[in-house]
């Protein structure tokens, strides 16, 4: 998805503090959107999540109770409005 993103000269959104959390949460709630795939991945070290473009580690964000799991390798972030999910990078969908 961040390819994609790279071919119109953009980039996913990288969440550097909870306020902005909110901020996407909210737009997410108004836009009537389940969730969106956010630019943030643990590819490179397992647990350590960085975002795509600047590859600074996310901060403590919101995440879903018992999250994140590495279910079934899951190394992409999915942001629903109340936390994220860590998911396969192959997963389509909205992103922001």
């Amino acid at each position: 998805m961040n390819e994609l993103c790279k071919t119109i000269d953009a980039y996913l959104v990288e969440l550097d503090s909870r306020d902005e959390q909110k901020f996407v949460s909210a737009f997410l709630r108004a836009h009537s959107k389940s969730f969106a795939i956010i630019g943030a991945n643990d590819v490179e070290r397992e647990g350590i999540f960085v975002h795509y473009n600047s590859k600074k580690p996310i901060p403590a964000l919101r995440w879903y109770r018992t999250q994140p799991d590495n279910w079934r390798n899951e190394d992409c972030v999915r942001m629903w409005p109340y936390g994220l999910n860590d998911v396969t990078c192959r997963l389509s969908g909205a992103y922001m």
